[in-house]
């Protein structure tokens, strides 16, 4: 990996966001880790946690709110300020829940209240860091995604059915290959080889025992689940895991997921 590598995680304070922190921060030393969470205040404690866990990698905390622009733009210009650059933006904040179907209001707010946080914020705060990744000499972009939103599987019956939370997350994947086939047109059309390439990756990191899901009793043990994206962190050169892909990490290999 690149000499001291800026990575920011959303919604780090708790779960698997500070699950990746904490298997990234001590596998990968020599980067700086942003914890960012909505509360700032929620940010000590989360990062006492990792240092207690044996992380030594440097932990900043940053307050950031993915659906507040005025938070996200704060967000940026502090890290500008700070670092000059971004390396790596891991967005892993979400949201889930079953849908309420008492009434076509209350369908219709689900679904928007899912959508804005999992697929339109995503894209808002990717919008938001993109010239502070285009200054990274190997910038990465890497989308919590989960198996639920494979429209491949789901259509094999292989998946359960929570359509409102599934579909913002195939929405997810879209976002991730749209952004990856526009970063490469725009290559296409630079001169000379010069320009910065943004990879962007999708990953499902399984059930797991979190909050989010109200630690499933067969899940994961959300550190398992951060291998996934540790190994693309670790993949320097890119010829391991191209951009525009999907995948998990299960019975110790990496593997792609069906779109």
């Amino acid at each position: 990996m690149m000499s001291n590598p800026i990575i920011l995680v959303t919604g780090a304070n708790q779960g698997y966001g500070h699950a990746i922190l904490e298997v990234a921060g001590q596998r990968l030393p020599n980067a700086t880790y942003i914890l960012s969470c909505r509360k700032i205040e929620d940010a000590p404690e989360a990062v006492q946690k990792l240092k207690d866990a044996g992380v030594s990698a440097a932990i900043e905390a940053q307050q950031l709110d993915i659906t507040d622009d005025d938070s996200i733009t704060a967000a940026v210009k502090a890290i500008e300020e700070k670092h000059g650059k971004l390396d790596v933006l891991i967005n892993n904040a979400g949201i889930v829940a079953l849908p309420d179907t008492s009434s076509l209001s209350a369908i219709r707010a689900g679904y928007n209240s899912m959508f804005n946080t999992n697929t339109t914020s995503v894209a808002v705060v990717t919008a938001a860091f993109t010239p502070l990744l285009l200054k990274s000499s190997a910038p990465k972009v890497i989308n919590i995604s989960s198996g639920l939103g494979s429209i491949g599987l789901t259509g094999q019956r292989k998946m359960a059915q929570i359509p409102t939370y599934a579909s913002s997350k195939s929405a997810l994947n879209a976002l991730t290959v749209q952004l990856q086939v526009l970063n490469d047109g725009r290559m296409a059309k630079e001169e000379g080889g010069a320009a910065t390439s943004i990879k962007y990756f999708s990953i499902a990191p399984g059930m797991m025992k979190t909050r989010f899901n109200n630690y499933l009793k067969f899940g994961k043990d959300p550190k398992e689940g951060a291998e996934v994206v540790v190994r693309l962190l670790e993949d320097d050169t890119g010829d391991k895991y191209p951009g525009g892909t999907y995948w998990e990490f299960e019975q110790g290999e990496m593997k792609q997921v069906p779109w």
